[in-house]
């Protein structure tokens, strides 16, 4: 990855350094996004559609990623940018709407490729004008390339469509190596904030989602000790990155060298981040399935769902840490490993309470460590 050409502090001029509301409505409905994307792998728990899942959530986040560099560094008192970005939010909308659906014959699909077109080229035009304009110029073009493809998967027929999709996921991966960010800016207050909240969102509809499912049951006992369960797994999710995780990581970046800092930020906020946010997405549809098999064992791969959300989520923040600190946080990594342990067995042999209980077990004693270690470190 290159990132000549930038001089010490350059990446700290035009940058916003706190989010504003027209963001957070724009993050609204991406989580919106998100929540379609978890509903195919509600309505397929397979291998298959968990595979559809990573590759349709990767594309859509590589997106919202671009948009959180550029609400960095986009002035949104002004009209212009302001309709600019809403624009963005509706594309993104219709992509929501049209997800569910995408495998399906008719228009879904290529509905989904034109809105997400729309999304990149409304993204390449924002960044004209503002510090980040020279290297939207070698990225920009990539990704409209890469939209054409997802649009083109629209037009194909569903068997050939997956392959298109996997085409443009390894564009994705590409994109940071092949062209650099170098030249663009990272205002760390604001970027630390802007995905902060994007998490707890998610973590927010996650919790919604398997709360409408907990109130449709008819015993008692499974809708309150379920909800309260799995609220419960919630917060610990939500502990382990609020509770000190992010605090800090806006501290690290900051100390990162100026000329450093994106490509920093494209691993920690991007790669590492994708894979807590899909860690969520998918220990939320792990949650609801168990919910439904409360008193009962799980088969198959809905029974592996809770705990490879987990343990993608503690990998996700594990990957997060050491790209931010320079070292790995062993105890979450054995955390991981020991979710991925305990919930499977629980739910295929005993029920979906056992996994959540298991699950939720392995988190609290991870808080309770690191935060008797932080405590002898202070």
């Amino acid at each position: 990855m290159t990132d000549e050409g930038i001089e010490p502090g350059a990446a700290d001029q035009g940058t916003v350094e706190s989010v504003r509301p027209l963001e957070l409505f724009f993050d609204l409905v991406f989580v919106f996004t998100i929540t379609q994307v978890a509903s195919v792998l509600n309505e397929s728990p397979t291998l298959v559609g968990l595979g559809r899942v990573v590759t349709l959530l990767s594309i859509i986040w590589w997106m919202y990623g671009g948009y959180a560099w550029l609400t960095n560094t986009l002035d949104l008192d002004r009209t212009g940018p302001r309709l600019l970005l809403l624009t963005g939010t509706a594309g993104f909308f219709v992509m929501s709407i049209t997800v569910p659906k995408v495998t399906e014959r008719g228009p879904w699909a290529w509905l989904f490729g034109a809105s997400y077109l729309l999304v990149v080229v409304i993204h390449l035009v924002g960044f004209i004008g503002t510090s980040g304009h020279r290297g939207i110029l070698r990225v920009g073009p990539l990704n409209v390339v890469m939209a054409l493809v997802v649009l083109a998967a629209g037009l194909v027929p569903p068997d050939v469509r997956p392959w298109l999709w996997l085409l443009a996921l390894a564009m994705v991966l590409a994109t940071p190596i092949v062209t650099g960010v170098g030249e663009f800016t990272v205002g760390v207050g604001h970027f630390v904030e802007r995905h902060g909240l994007a998490v707890i969102i998610v973590l927010g509809e996650s919790i919604a989602e398997v709360g409408a499912v907990a109130s449709e049951e008819s015993e008692v006992t499974t809708m309150i000790t379920g909800a309260l369960l799995v609220l419960a797994l919630s917060a610990a999710m939500w502990w382990l990155y609020f509770g000190r995780e992010e605090r800090e990581s806006e501290a690290r970046l900051e100390r990162v060298p100026a000329d450093r800092r994106p490509r920093v930020a494209v691993y920690s906020f991007g790669y590492s981040y994708f894979v807590i946010v899909f860690g969520i997405a998918v220990a939320s549809v792990g949650m609801e399935k168990s919910i439904d098999e409360f008193h009962h064992a799980s088969h198959g791969v809905p029974a592996l769902l809770l705990p490879l959300g987990i343990s993608l989520y503690l990998a996700g923040l594990a990957c997060f840490h050491r790209t931010l600190a320079g070292a790995w946080p062993q105890a979450r990594l054995w955390a991981a490993l020991a979710v991925a342990a305990v919930a499977p067995p629980a739910a295929l042999h005993l029920s979906g309470a056992a996994a959540l209980v298991s699950a939720l077990l392995v988190l609290l004693a991870l808080i309770l460590w690191e935060g008797h270690h932080w405590d002898q470190a202070v």
